[in-house]
């Protein structure tokens, strides 16, 4: 999978040429973290540009059995710019830098509280100083015409962690970084059914361990073509499908290399069965993902690739929705499966370790919906094998972890007349005991948060908030946290109850 965002513009702040800004200030009452933001921004003459800047500092926070939990200070600083200009005709051209700064010690297994029998001069924390950097430039038609509407996107980002490493007297820094080149070129065809989008896009990744003794690197090239259909045939139907081809080019740590070529598809539908009221859905999808690049901590030169196949994932989705004047209720079905999934450890035999994995679960949801506010719970029930036997936590740690059975509830509700607006959510974990052999279940645990919210009808706007979360006050681990099924292995707890207090104006 893939996460993609969009960070917003000054168009989408502004509904003409002017000038914005916002500050906010929140404080954070479990760990005594203070962090404040600014924003800027403007639109003239088809020039825009926006400006922010966002600082956090404070100590470490508090688990809901009273103990401190080592390893999660803040300090914290990070900045996005953006500059644009679009012509009357439509032509938009736009360049963002964005730039994070993190400096503050952490556990020394980042995702561990602590493992017991650990040698006595391996610290319990030390400094993780991450800097990572993202630059895009983008090139859009606001007012395309006919069949063309173009887009053109090219981007650099980089990640450097440096970390103290070795054994005393014997510490040094050490720095591993990842850094990607990528971009793509693809137009969207419009037409009376819908449109097709048809593209090509290329990446050249690299990640580098720079130890004194083993320095080591992985790099990955790739470029692919395709297109996909979004149509609605009929007013019940909608549409998907699409297909791709990819090449890559692989070089691992200890300098073999492996050509591939991969081919992917993918197909989805939905079905007013009831126009309105019932909807029906379908998905499926097989991607070929090439050969990923390993974490850099673990990349060691001296790996034996004997053979190192392309990962590929097999996708399959049905449910229904039905709605009914503001009520919903849904429901799927889901499975996936990872073919060679890349599992690598640092020990020179398992660099080319791949796994099988299956993932299977459903999920129902209910929801209401009114003119200034909704209630909305889902349940789901998730279950991960790996190499056909239940996953866990160390053996899933670069593929999946288990899950289990988990309730969701949230509603919130505004009242206009006083500029308030008060909310609450809910998450239920039950008890999960479907572990391998010789592992502890995972305790179930129950987390209640709120908020209110106060919009003071001023100029500037001023708006006034807070959230008391994990209410209360339980100790627990979330399903995504290392160790929970290990008995020598502490979990690094989630904060215990927190009061949020947060205050902005915009202008």
């Amino acid at each position: 999978g893939a996460v993609a965002f969009d960070t917003k513009d000054a168009r989408d702040l502004l509904d003409g040429d002017g000038f914005g800004g916002s500050a906010k200030a929140s404080f954070d009452t479990n760990s005594d973290v203070l962090t404040t933001g600014l924003t800027a921004y403007g639109m003239q003459d088809g020039f825009e540009f926006l400006a922010f800047l966002n600082r956090g500092k404070g100590g470490k926070f508090t688990a809901g059995n009273g103990d401190a939990v080592n390893g999660t200070a803040t300090d914290f600083i990070s900045g996005l710019g953006k500059l644009a200009w679009q012509s009357e005709a439509g032509h938009r051209f736009e360049v963002s830098h964005e730039r994070v700064h993190d400096d503050a010690k952490r556990p020394f297994r980042a995702n561990i509280g602590f493992i017991e029998g650990r040698p006595g001069w391996e610290p319990r924390v030390r400094d993780y100083r991450m800097d990572r950097e993202n630059t895009v430039f983008s090139y859009t038609d606001a007012k395309p015409e006919g069949l063309w509407d173009p887009t053109l996107v090219l981007a650099y980002s980089e990640t450097k962690v440096v970390t103290p490493v070795g054994r005393p007297p014997n510490i040094y820094d050490e720095p591993g970084d990842t850094r990607s080149i990528n971009g793509k070129f693809e137009n969207r065809f419009g037409f009376d059914l819908g449109s097709v989008t048809a593209g090509l896009d290329f990446y050249s990744d690299r990640a580098r361990l720079e130890d004194p003794t083993l320095p080591a690197r992985e790099r990955a090239k790739n470029v692919g073509l395709y297109a996909q259909a979004r149509l609605e045939p009929t007013d019940r139907a909608r549409l998907s499908f699409g297909a791709r081809g990819d090449r890559q080019w692989f070089e691992s740590a200890n300098d073999e290399t492996f050509t591939n070529t991969g081919f992917s598809g993918n197909a989805s539908a939905e079905y007013d069965i009831l126009p309105e009221h019932l909807t029906a859905k379908v998905g499926v999808s097989r991607v070929w993902a090439g050969i990923p690049l390993a974490e850099n901590f673990i990349l060691n030169p001296n790996w034996a690739h004997d053979d190192l196949d392309p990962m590929t994932a097999e996708n399959r989705m049905m449910g229904l929705v039905a709605r009914w004047e503001g009520f919903t209720v849904e429901g799927s079905v889901f499975r996936t499966w990872l073919h060679d999934a890349r599992d690598p450890a640092y020990h020179a035999d398992l660099g080319a370790v791949q796994r099988e994995v299956q993932s299977r679960g459903w999920e129902i949801g209910a929801g209401y919906a009114w003119a200034d506010g909704f209630a909305r719970v889902k349940y789901v029930n998730i279950d991960v094998d790996i190499d056909d036997g239940p996953a866990d936590s160390d053996l899933g740690t670069y593929l999946a972890t288990p899950v289990g059975e988990i309730v969701t509830v949230e509603a919130a509700h505004s009242f206009r007349d006083l500029g308030l607006r008060i909310g609450a959510d809910a998450e239920f974990a039950f008890d999960y005991d479907r572990v391998p052999d010789g592992s502890r279940s995972y305790d179930a645990y129950q987390v209640v948060n709120a908020f209110a919210e106060y919009r003071l009808p001023l100029d500037p706007l001023i708006t006034l908030r807070l959230d008391i979360r994990n209410i209360f006050d339980e100790t627990y681990a979330d399903r995504a946290t290392y160790g929970q099924e290990f008995g020598t292995v502490t979990p690094l707890y989630q904060p215990g109850r927190t009061f949020l207090l947060t205050a902005g104006v915009a202008f």
